[in-house]
């Protein structure tokens, strides 16, 4: 079965991302949720510890994922971006996430923008609360587990 696992520091989002892209089928089997998401059969969604936390499981997530998505919500994103380098290396595809989208005045733009400029990486902006952004992020996520 494919992970996905979705880092970021705690309040980022995390969990209302994945319940936002569970928006279909849940799956139980031999003691996990696994959620069908956009017509990827049985994806398993890790919500992770917040990588700002002191505690090994964030580490161990990332050893086992395909993909992660790396929830950033303001431009003190350190953190999130040593993340991004040190998931790459190990081999992760990584999705960079403007989180809770719909609490900025210009829906995230500028800082996807900022932090694209950093990462070298497309950033998708999405809001949880309001749905924005999920479809694509969705079909982000089936594109790189096609892949791989």
């Amino acid at each position: 079965m494919k992970q996905v696992g979705i880092f970021g520091k705690r309040k980022s989002g995390k969990s209302a991302l994945m319940y936002a892209l569970t928006r279909q089928k849940i799956i139980q089997d031999a003691g996990f949720t696994a959620m069908e998401i956009g017509g990827v059969a049985k994806v398993m969604l890790v919500d992770t510890v917040g990588v700002d936390v002191e505690d090994s499981s964030a580490e161990k997530s990332a050893q086992s994922v395909e993909v992660a998505l790396m929830l950033i919500t303001n431009d003190s994103c350190d953190l999130e971006l040593a993340w991004i380098n040190k998931l790459r290396r190990s081999g992760v595809s990584v999705i960079v996430v403007i989180s809770m989208a719909d609490t900025f005045a210009d829906g995230g733009k500028a800082l996807a923008a900022a932090v694209e400029e950093v990462s070298g990486q497309q950033t998708f902006c999405v809001s949880a609360e309001t749905g924005s952004g999920i479809i694509e992020l969705d079909a982000e996520i089936n594109r790189r587990l096609a892949r791989g």
